[in-house]
């Protein structure tokens, strides 16, 4: 059942890219999705940004509104660069001295939430990763991440399918965040032995490549890296 409900949830969004892709449909400079980010009003303000950034500015895509760099609000704009779908078919790689080396596929998301919303407005994030070989689920976590007014000091909020429940705080700096956990909790039931410490970091590369890597500690053993990836965003 899992892996049928995962190759459905990847057709549908590799669906969804297709029918919106435009061979055309680019951006001509590296920097439109942080200028619409920064101001959208600069679409239509800037003639060199009209002409440039067609894509970021929705102008030949239909951009659904979660993704929508125009509708940022002015808090989000440090973690912009996050929001989109990102991917990598195989090319994650986890090692830990309780587990056997493996490499795995895997695809997260950052996306805005809800317009309506009238809490701390935050990011919504899904990570959906996979075996190479069957395909099946290896892990999962939804959350949010969110960025203290007028700082640049993010917060993530995950829950994650191994029963495990974590907040994780740090600042941005430019194309990259670095978060330590500063709370966690499991369920009593879990395999895993728990978790102490934990270090994750995103760094944006180049405009269509995300890395990331997670580094943990545990009862047993010492801070060290656990998984290491390379997306590439696939939309919009």
């Amino acid at each position: 059942m899992i892996n049928r409900l995962f190759l459905l949830f990847i057709g549908f969004q590799l669906f969804n890219v297709i029918l919106t892709e435009n061979d055309d449909c680019l951006d001509l400079d590296g920097n439109c999705r942080d200028w619409i980010a920064s101001d959208s009003n600069l679409c239509h303000s800037t003639e060199y940004i009209t002409k440039s950034c067609r894509r970021s500015c929705s102008f030949c895509i239909h951009i659904p509104d979660k993704f929508d760099l125009t509708k940022l609000p002015s808090s989000l704009k440090p973690v912009a660069w996050l929001i989109g779908i990102w991917r990598s078919e195989h090319g994650g790689k986890a090692v830990f001295p309780t587990i056997p080396k493996f490499t795995y596929g895997e695809q997260i998301e950052f996306s805005l939430t809800d317009s309506h919303t009238v809490s701390s407005k935050s990011l919504n994030y899904t990570a959906f990763a996979w075996g190479i070989n069957d395909r099946d689920e290896l892990h999962s976590e939804n959350g949010y991440l969110t960025v203290r007014e007028g700082t640049n000091e993010v917060a993530l909020t995950t829950v994650m399918s191994n029963g495990f429940v974590t907040i994780e705080e740090g600042p941005v700096k430019s194309n990259q965040i670095r978060l330590r956990v500063v709370d966690i909790g499991r369920i009593s039931f879990s395999r895993d032995l728990p978790v102490h410490d934990l270090i994750r970091e995103w760094t944006l590369l180049d405009s269509q490549t995300l890395q990331a890597r997670l580094d943990m500690s545990t009862l047993t053993h010492g801070m060290q890296e656990h998984t290491f990836i390379r997306y590439k965003k696939i939309f919009p």
